[in-house]
């Protein structure tokens, strides 16, 4: 960011003539609206380097004239980006003012744009999680239905071919990835959730509380962009896996979640930039959650070691040797608060169940208590094991 070299130069009329190139620009231009007002970083002339000299300005497509109407503000697509999924949003090069009549208008003060986008960017962040969760679900309901359909083979325990075939779903490696997608997709949404009422929090209270929650807040965004941004490929990919060669062919709808869900690590801050970003429960009353609580005390035990570790390299070592296990920082915290949101989650099914629901309900629940189950559950990738 500190490098921005997008330039302003400010006019007697109060507006910035704007000139610079910007790629990677989701929906810059379409035709859903009649135009696009864009949020730009650029740096006014003589500002201060790095950093410290952006400023935020708003930049329309089309300006107000004298006259009431709208003219072309000399905001150009200089290239479109063929992508991989998420075709549905044009992502362009755009070029400011090569005509030099770009007009951009100040949004609050100079030099405090960084700080004002990221107002903005932070919730964009979870926004990111929550996209990807929801790419992830449809997978999931995808793959369920389409097990509970396909007949395949017969029980491992049944030798009788004449006997007929039976829907996938009976087959416990099926079963297996069934649980595995659903154990992420409603882990990153109960984390998503969890940011959600902080933010709602932050805003309705004062003081102390508000900071309380802020800081929260600003602590699991992101872990809260990139554990579903990054686990849901794994879960999309074993949708993909449930419908076998189906899943590979456009005739259903996973090939595209698994196009799709593939940006999520990288827009708005890549897993690498969040890993940087980052650097006792109830459940003990319980009996049959005290075996899972202790499991949760004990990880947040590591990981209040791993961050004593870290904090103590950076003060002895290079910023370059303590960056470097950031993006396994950030998987690790992630884990850690997923099993934390299962956990909440187990305790709110553990009340519902006692206070007798209904046998819809109680499948429900049973099948989130099963999901929640360390006898089939295990993580792919061993990599939370830091380095460091």
């Amino acid at each position: 960011m500190g490098d921005i070299t997008t330039v302003a130069e400010p006019t007697e009329e109060g507006y910035y003539v704007i000139r610079g190139q910007k790629i990677f620009i989701s929906a810059s231009d379409h035709d859903a609206v009649e135009n696009v007002v864009h949020l730009m970083l650029a740096r006014i002339k003589g500002a201060p380097p790095g950093v410290k000299g952006v400023s935020l300005f708003a930049v329309p497509k089309f300006r107000p004239s004298g006259n009431g109407e709208l003219v072309f503000n000399d905001v150009n697509i200089a290239g479109l980006y063929h992508k991989l999924g998420y075709r549905g949003s044009p992502i362009t090069q755009m070029s400011m003012g090569e005509n030099n009549d770009c007009r951009g208008w100040l949004v609050g003060e100079p030099n405090k744009g960084l700080a004002y986008m990221f107002q903005m960017m932070n919730e964009q962040r979870i926004d990111v999680g929550l996209g990807a969760a929801g790419i992830a679900s449809s997978a999931y309901y995808t793959a369920l239905d389409y097990c509970k359909e396909r007949p395949q083979g017969r029980r491992l325990s049944d030798k009788d071919p004449s006997k007929p075939q039976v829907p996938i779903i009976e087959h416990p490696d099926v079963k297996r990835m069934l649980l595995f997608q659903r154990a992420i997709v409603e882990g990153s949404l109960s984390l998503l959730f969890q940011c959600a009422m902080y933010a709602d929090m932050e805003i309705v209270l004062t003081g102390e509380e508000k900071e309380k929650y802020s800081l929260l807040l600003d602590l699991l965004t992101p872990v809260a962009k990139s554990y579903p941004a990054e686990m849901c490929i794994l879960s999309v990919s074993q949708a993909l896996q449930c419908l076998g060669g189906y899943g590979y062919c456009d005739e259903f709808p996973v090939e595209q979640h698994y196009r799709d869900v593939r940006i999520h690590p990288i827009h708005e801050g890549t897993t690498g930039i969040q890993g940087q970003d980052l650097l006792g429960t109830t459940a003990r009353d319980i009996p049959e959650l005290t075996s899972h609580a202790e499991a949760l005390e004990n990880a947040i035990g590591s990981l209040k070691q791993v961050t004593a570790h870290l904090l103590d390299v950076a003060t002895k070592q290079s910023p370059e040797v303590f960056l470097a296990d950031a993006t396994l920082y950030l998987e690790f915290f992630g884990i850690i608060s997923v099993a934390w949101q299962w956990l909440v989650q187990v305790l709110s099914i553990q009340k519902a169940l006692e206070a007798g629901p209904s046998k819809h309900e109680s499948q429900f629940y049973q099948g989130k208590l099963y999901t929640n189950s360390p006898r089939w559950r295990g993580w792919p990738s061993d990599s939370w094991r830091l380095t460091a």
